[in-house]
């Protein structure tokens, strides 16, 4: 993996990590208005799924150029999609459901909780794609020094 990429992937990895588990929560501990904290992370919700729409598109780019080069990264292709797919299903299809679901003055009304459960449940899965893809890269990373060891110690 080149250096551009493994800067966009600790990008794109890091703030779903950091907005979902660190940010998110703090607001909901901290804001006197859960409504409040509700908007502010649904805003953040909505950055990263845009990020994820950027960087997956960058990421998927290079992958289809070192297929092109024979070098046929599969398993890492499919994290890419699977992680964008995700994050961008529960920002674009069930972040407009639980919108619906709430009552006019902004609280959760009929079926709110099972849509963030819904929600919760992608973003963790697209969360846990993206520790995948991370293992995947450091696995290949390791593979290509051991190769070049091996090759390079005969000299």
């Amino acid at each position: 993996m080149r250096v551009g990429e493994t800067l966009i992937q600790t990008l794109w990895v890091g703030s779903v990590w950091t907005v979902g588990y660190l940010v998110a929560p703090v607001l909901f501990e901290h804001l006197d208005s859960r409504a409040m904290a509700g908007r502010v992370a649904g805003e953040l919700f909505t950055l990263v799924a845009w990020l994820s729409i950027v960087c997956g598109g960058l990421l998927f780019a290079g992958v289809v150029r070192d297929g092109i080069q024979n070098k046929g990264p599969r398993l890492r292709g499919a994290l890419i999609i699977a992680m964008t797919a995700l994050l961008g299903a529960s920002e674009w299809l069930v972040r407009p459901l639980m919108e619906a679901a709430r009552l006019p003055d902004g609280t959760p009304g009929d079926g709110f909780a099972m849509l963030h459960g819904v929600s919760a449940v992608l973003y963790l899965l697209g969360s846990l794609t993206g520790v995948w893809l991370v293992a995947v890269g450091v696995d290949r990373q390791d593979r290509g020094r051991r190769i070049e060891g091996v090759s390079g110690s005969g000299r």
